[in-house]
């Protein structure tokens, strides 16, 4: 099936020096018909599919933050100002950082 997937980016204007929103459609691919209207895709660039279609439509992850923050060094002093130590769950240290 073939989507159609508009991307935004901001952009200074040349004159009034003022940000302005440039949108761009592209056509892309979804072999297995599993996007529907609002879903947020990443495109991937494969060989060309066909004359209007050179992309592929892929699923972005979803944000993890708790799996990166156990992947993700402790910071230096937990909130009530003592490092966690070895036996304590890193889980429910506070990493504010770390968050995106």
């Amino acid at each position: 099936m073939t989507l159609g997937v508009e991307v935004v980016r901001l952009s200074r204007h040349p004159k009034c020096h003022r940000q302005e929103r440039i949108k761009k459609k592209y056509q892309a691919h979804d072999p297995e018909n599993r996007f529907r209207v609002g879903d947020v895709v990443e495109l991937r660039r494969p060989r060309p599919i066909s004359k209007t279609k050179n992309s592929l439509a892929v699923p972005i992850p979803p944000r993890d933050t708790l799996h990166k923050a156990k992947l993700l060094p402790p910071l230096e002093a937990d909130v009530d100002g003592r490092r966690p130590s070895d036996g304590d769950d890193v889980s429910s240290a506070v990493f504010p950082h770390y968050l995106l």
